[in-house]
């Protein structure tokens, strides 16, 4: 199969990448800001979209405080650059990358950002928003995370929300069964359906109770991706229990602190 990746040199995408190439022998065509202003998408030359099968679209800007601080960017990288995607891919299948933040837009700039995409997308007739949950691996690529912090007794504070943790190789594994499913539409969750609170993760700092701007509470539907096969193999408690904790262990699309 022919694929067109974008961000494919972030956490999820890197990861992807070798599945995709590596265990299942597909040829993919990747896009992104890593490699230059030639790859952005806002600027890119897109391959013909007869040249491309299946288009996964993972790029774009994450985090929730950032966006309160510069939340023009988002709407740049979220939502027009994927315009651009779309229109350059009429016809083509799209599996793009959303966030459980959609489910609150009102919150913060990134949430809206996701939401509007989802809107966007929604226009086109063969496109599926993958909402991740808070993705966690022992693959560390972004500093001062959660758990880096915690592991290295440098976490200043805790918070009472709650989050859905869903292993990195168990939303690679949902990923390969919706590249499967063809006929699959709209918006699916992917996480665990089983949230943690942040604070029993970390019970001996300080609580805070002020985080303007995040949610409070994350849950994945798991209606949906269990219906195609899917569970996960992981969970953070078991994860965070292990015996080899020498991993640094990272966290994205959401900000439990």
């Amino acid at each position: 199969m022919n694929i067109l990746l974008t961000g494919s040199s972030g956490f999820i995408g890197s990861e992807l990448l070798k599945r995709l190439t590596l265990k299942y022998g597909h040829n993919v065509h990747t896009i992104d800001i890593a490699n230059g202003v030639e790859q952005d998408l806002m600027f890119c030359q897109f391959p013909k979209e007869s040249t491309i099968d299946l288009v996964i679209h993972l790029a774009g800007k994450s985090g929730v405080r950032e966006s309160i601080k510069d939340p023009a960017s988002y709407w740049l990288n979220n939502i027009e650059a994927s315009k651009r995607l779309f229109n350059a891919f009429p016809d083509t299948r799209v599996l793009y990358a959303s966030s459980s933040s959609a489910y609150e837009p009102d919150l913060n700039p990134y949430a809206a950002s996701k939401y509007c995409l989802e809107e966007l997308a929604s226009r086109y007739p063969n496109t599926l928003g993958m909402r991740f949950h808070t993705v966690y691996s022992d693959i560390c690529p972004r500093k001062n995370m959660f758990f880096q912090r915690l592991r290295n007794d440098t976490l200043e504070y805790a918070t009472r929300h709650y989050r859905d943790f869903v292993h990195l190789q168990d939303l690679l594994d949902a990923i390969d069964i919706l590249i499967a499913k063809v006929n699959v539409n709209g918006i699916i969750d992917i996480g665990t359906g089983a949230p943690v609170r942040i604070q029993d993760l970390a019970p001996n700092v300080p609580v805070r109770l002020n985080t303007p701007g995040e949610r409070e509470y994350t849950c994945a539907n798991t209606e949906k991706i269990k219906a195609l096969g899917w569970k996960p193999k992981y969970f953070i408690e078991n994860f965070l229990t292990k015996e080899d904790k020498g991993n640094i262990i990272n966290i994205i699309n959401g900000e439990p602190i």
